[in-house]
């Protein structure tokens, strides 16, 4: 597989019965998919982890801070 990032990625349509999605805040429903669109562009792939932080965070529309807590309940 080449470097190059993805222009699509496949989301099925059964994501929103997803039952491990649904126990996610409803905000952090979006957070998963776009942090997906991240991977998708290769931006998970860049540079070290605090400018991966800085980056995504831009992408989400967050502060770095608000980032990490969405990562840990992403996480949990």
């Amino acid at each position: 597989m080449s470097d190059k990032p993805m222009q699509w990625f496949r989301l099925y349509s059964e994501i929103v019965d997803d039952e491990k999605l649904r126990l996610l805040a409803f905000e952090d429903r979006w957070h998963y998919v776009a942090i997906l669109c991240c991977k998708s562009k290769g931006i998970l792939a860049e540079n070290g982890p605090e400018m991966l932080f800085r980056k995504v965070a831009v992408k989400l529309g967050l502060q770095v801070r608000e980032l990490e807590e969405v990562a840990r309940r992403l996480a949990e």
